[in-house]
């Protein structure tokens, strides 16, 4: 007994002494052990301020040129969260009031731990501006600049911060900003970047969002490459998107390869401007990725049963061709169509969502009646009869009075001829007015002495 307490004892000792040598809010002595002190993320200048609206030709606004106005009858991302990583998402500018949450920042440190994830004590810092423009083309509002809205303005930005830029911080940062995306419950993740080597800890980010179906959208970059795959873009399951000018034409400088699944408009954009108003001209993929991102937001809105991968099929299946026959390798299946992709009718799971395909869903046919029965039969036949029946008799009463007027015989009715009551058929017309005016010509008789003299019945006059 005394051997199974010492035992006890020397067991719960060592439990205390490997519960002290863990890392946590208690030291060694027992004190408390203060927190991590946040790193500081202000930019060490202020971003540059945001310029006037430029004048947009009538008909050539971003909603004007994706149909926006037809697709939103239809879908305007409610429920969907966007996430966005990138260089941070200014929330106070009035074309993204409401729709950017606090998020989460990703700093890198000179330490074991090598970055470190904390809660931005100014949410609304973007140093560069790049994120809020992308932000801004996803789900900017409609009530605000009729001239700027977003593709999918009811959806919900979850920011994602990268401190350093996305092009000098580590891959293993880049990963955690990908997996802080997912865990905050994104269903599509737009990453406006494009890195030209492949990074495994980036590489397995990806394939742990696309397993938690969500879809996933990648710049296909501006370097003007041919064949040579830019990453994210380039990975499995990735939506890569290319850029076309505003008159649709591929640009230059957009990658390209058989890895591009789609394309859209990349020149010349406006955008909202980080500093909380303003805005800037944007050109590039990096502005193109978003308006897709928006059309799967969209689609995730109005399709909420489809997968992630059925989402990004019903977006390339729909996609309007570029060029003659398509196919280009910079832009894919061709310029993203919002509203195409809201009413396209392809293949999928009908039963599991209603409104799969865009289609009303189609009523069972009717069963097979048998024909009329014999009475109905009897009872038409009657009915067809009495209404002859009655024509008949309508059309037939003048042509019998007409026929007692003549007495019964053939031909017009005789004048003074009585009818079956007793009355002449037809009183002579009056005298004509000569005859009541001009009195018969007499001719005296001759006799001695007398000429015979005629006098004419019409003197001139």
């Amino acid at each position: 007994m005394r051997l199974r307490t010492a035992g006890a004892a020397r067991a719960l000792g060592a439990l205390a002494l490997l519960l002290l040598a863990v890392p946590g809010p208690w030291g060694l002595d027992g004190q408390a052990v203060a927190a991590p002190k946040p790193v500081d993320t202000s930019c060490s200048r202020p971003p540059k301020a945001g310029a006037p609206l430029p004048d947009t030709p009538t008909g050539r606004t971003l909603a004007d040129r994706l149909g926006l106005a037809q697709a939103w009858d239809l879908a305007d991302g409610t429920g969907v969260t966007v996430a966005v990583v990138d260089s941070g998402v200014d929330g106070r500018h009035p074309e993204l009031a409401g729709a950017v949450g606090a998020g989460a920042e990703l700093v890198t440190v000179r330490s074991a731990e090598e970055f470190r994830r904390q809660v931005p004590r100014a949410p609304h810092l973007d140093c560069e501006g790049h994120g809020t423009g992308v932000a801004g083309i996803i789900a900017a509002s409609r009530a605000g600049e009729p001239r700027i809205s977003g593709v999918a303005p009811g959806a919900r930005i979850h920011p994602v911060r990268m401190v350093d830029g996305v092009d000098r911080t580590t891959a293993n940062t880049l990963a955690a900003g990908i997996d802080e995306a997912v865990a905050a419950g994104a269903r599509v993740l737009n990453l406006s970047f494009a890195l030209p080597v492949d990074r495994a800890p980036v590489r397995r980010a990806i394939a742990r969002a696309v397993a938690a179906d969500v879809v996933v959208v990648a710049a296909a970059g501006n370097e003007g490459t041919t064949d040579a795959p830019m990453y994210p873009a380039a990975y499995d399951g990735v939506l890569a998107v290319g850029a076309v000018d505003a008159a649709g034409e591929p640009m230059e400088q957009s990658n390209q390869g058989s890895w591009v699944d789609i394309a859209a408009y990349g020149e010349n954009e406006i955008v909202p401007a980080s500093g909380g108003s303003g805005y800037q001209q944007v050109s590039g993929t990096s502005f193109a990725a978003p308006q897709v991102a928006g059309a799967a937001a969209l689609v995730r809105a109005r399709f909420p049963g489809l997968t992630a991968r059925e989402t990004a099929d019903r977006l390339t299946a729909s996609a309007a061709p570029v060029g003659v026959g398509g196919g280009d390798p910079r832009t894919g299946a061709g310029l993203v169509d919002p509203f195409a992709a809201l009413t396209h009718l392809g293949t999928g799971d009908a039963g599991r969502d209603p409104a799969l395909n865009g289609a009303i869903p189609v009523q069972a046919l009717p069963a097979n009646e048998p024909g009329l029965t014999s009475r109905s039969v009897t009872a038409l036949a009657w009915s067809g009869g009495l209404l002859f029946a009655v024509v008949l008799a309508l059309l037939g009463a003048p042509v019998l009075r007409r026929a007692a007027a003549r007495g019964w015989r053939a031909g017009p009715a005789r004048e003074g001829s009585a009818g079956p009551s007793g009355r002449a058929g037809r009183v002579p017309p009056p005298p004509s007015t000569t005859e009541q005016l001009v009195p018969p010509v007499r001719r005296p008789e001759p006799g001695p002495g007398r000429t015979t003299v005629r006098t004419p019945a019409h003197p001139r006059s």
